[in-house]
């Protein structure tokens, strides 16, 4: 048997054979991306890897159209497979963090998500209509925040210098354009988190907006579960995982308990779907 496991984001996707191979791709999300970009999205190994079984989990798969979608798409690649699952990222995100035990599995990487899980099945989600209304807390809603704050002169002058450095292609009429353009995607946004990390010590203003982020996501998302006070609340993504200590201020400011964060899911849906995956990357 060939199996596969695959956790999808917005930037990035994780591939995960049942020999324990694990490649990077790029990312896929059927809300953004055409058929035939979901099939081009696919690495050559996995295509060439004669593929049985597929367990695919994946941001935006939350509609019946969306799954739809991407399993047309890898059903085209893969006609011969005996078995392909599409799943969100959320309940990939729960069997990844807590396992077979109760808790609330929160997803901070390009978007955000969140959901109650009781062990075996999602209680309870919140809507999360993607970038455009929500994310909050996400690296599309930190590059958004960001972008404002260029927008209305809210940087100090040391941050418009380093701004500046960085980014001497944008300012501020190309920035307006590119974004009403018809080429945005989310990740753009979130193209802009590795400038807020670098400079998350040097700069209050930075920890600020982070820390608003991260309060936004818990007022819009966990505030809605009761048990959110009781259960433990684990996180993943790379947003969780590169700010874990502003997440953490913001989560005891509501009496909330933090409980693990892993960058990426993958291991644990390598451990939930028994793989022999001894190897750690993070």
């Amino acid at each position: 048997m060939n199996q596969w496991i695959a956790d999808a984001g917005g930037t990035k996707t994780s591939w995960l054979s049942s020999e324990g191979q694990l490649l990077e791709g790029v990312g896929v999300n059927p809300n953004t991306m055409s058929e035939k970009e979901i099939k081009d999205s696919i690495p050559q190994v996995v295509r060439e890897s004669n593929l049985t079984e597929l367990y695919f989990y994946g941001a935006g798969c939350s509609s019946d159209s969306s799954v739809q979608k991407v399993m047309h798409a890898f059903q085209q690649v893969f006609p011969l497979s005996k078995r392909i699952e599409i799943n969100h990222d959320i309940l990939g995100a729960c069997r990844a963090l807590c396992g077979h035990q109760p808790g609330i599995a929160g997803i901070l990487g390009t978007g955000s998500n969140s959901a109650l899980f009781d062990g075996q099945n999602i209680v309870k989600t919140v809507a999360s209509p993607g970038f455009l209304f929500a994310d909050e807390g996400g690296g599309t809603w930190l590059g958004k925040r960001l972008l404002l704050a260029y927008f209305r002169s809210d940087f100090s002058a040391g941050l418009q210098r380093e701004w500046a450095v960085a980014y001497p292609e944008w300012d501020t009429e190309r920035l307006i354009r590119f974004a009403y353009g018809p080429e945005l995607k989310g990740a753009w946004f979130a193209s802009f988190v590795p400038f807020l990390y670098q400079h998350l010590e040097s700069f209050p203003e930075i920890k600020l907006w982070v820390i608003e982020g991260f309060s936004l996501f818990i007022d819009q998302h966990l505030m809605r579960y009761p048990e959110a006070k009781q259960l433990p609340i684990h996180f993943t993504g790379s947003v969780a995982h590169f700010f874990h200590q502003q997440l953490n201020e913001a989560l005891e400011l509501k009496g909330m308990q933090l409980g693990r964060i892993v960058r990426r899911p993958i291991e644990g849906l390598a451990a939930f779907h028994e793989i022999n995956f001894k190897r750690t990357h993070v």
